[in-house]
């Protein structure tokens, strides 16, 4: 009895542990509740997502135990027009995460680029992106961050790129006109790591990069591939259901 209680456990732990190892590192869904994507995404589409394609990270916890945390090998690069699944940064002002969300937004800027919007048009380094509604509010001209990417500090800069240096893990103060970062001063902050620019392809109703900032690479879960289901309050769409994701 005892024999078929222990062997019942262990498939149920096995089971498990394959089910969180599919969801984390294989394929996953997700469901869209807005309208920021559309129409390559309306409200009520359910997609799967590959999360192998960008290199998948295993899990670090499973039933509240930590684990060692290893990511596989890249299958591809994450490419300017792709449609990404992302965990949340946070808000503009937030060092750590509130919420645990995750988003869906067309990559725009890979590392190094720069974003610009002006007269209604998105352009990466100086060419029009497509995809993207006509913007009605302009954005200043931004370079993504790169990893070894320098950033100048001085009494402008400190304050917009203070959270992004405390979010990568380093202290940044001003004692009387200095800068210190780490302790020491300094008139610039090198970047540890790489980030990528997101914007809703419905770009004048999107909450995207321009209003929280940059992705960091690790935050990215995967790529959407397919709308496996949509069902919105008018019943299911089902010239929606099997479309790829581009």
């Amino acid at each position: 009895m005892r024999r078929k209680i222990r062997d019942g456990a262990i498939v149920v732990f096995l089971t498990l542990l394959f089910a969180v190892c599919l969801k984390s590192c294989i394929i996953d869904a997700y469901k869209i509740p807005t309208s920021s994507m559309s129409e390559t995404l309306v409200a009520g589409d359910y997609l799967l997502v590959n999360k192998f394609i960008y290199g998948a990270r295993t899990p670090q916890k499973f039933l509240y135990i930590s684990l060692p945390q290893f990511q596989f090998p890249k299958l591809t690069e994450i490419h300017r027009g792709d449609v990404i699944v992302f965990e949340f940064p946070g808000e503009p002002n937030e060092v750590l995460q509130v919420r645990n969300l995750f988003l869906v937004k067309r990559c725009i800027g890979l590392p190094g680029d720069t974003i610009d919007i002006a007269d209604g048009t998105v352009r990466v380094n100086g060419y029009r992106t497509q995809n993207l509604h006509k913007a009605s509010k302009d954005f200043p001209m931004t370079i993504v961050p790169s990893k070894g990417m320098a950033i100048n500090l001085d009494s402008t800069t400190f304050a917009p790129w203070r959270v992004f240096i405390l979010r990568e893990g380093s202290s940044v103060e001003r004692s009387g006109e200095k800068i210190l970062v780490d302790g020491r001063e300094s008139s610039s902050y090198i970047v540890k790591k790489d980030y990528f620019f997101a914007l809703g392809d419905n770009i004048n109703n999107s909450s995207d990069s321009r209003a929280w900032g940059f992705i960091p690479e690790e935050y990215i879960a995967g790529k959407a591939m397919i709308i496996y289901w949509s069902k919105n309050d008018d019943g299911i769409q089902w010239n929606r259901i099997g479309t790829l994701i581009r």
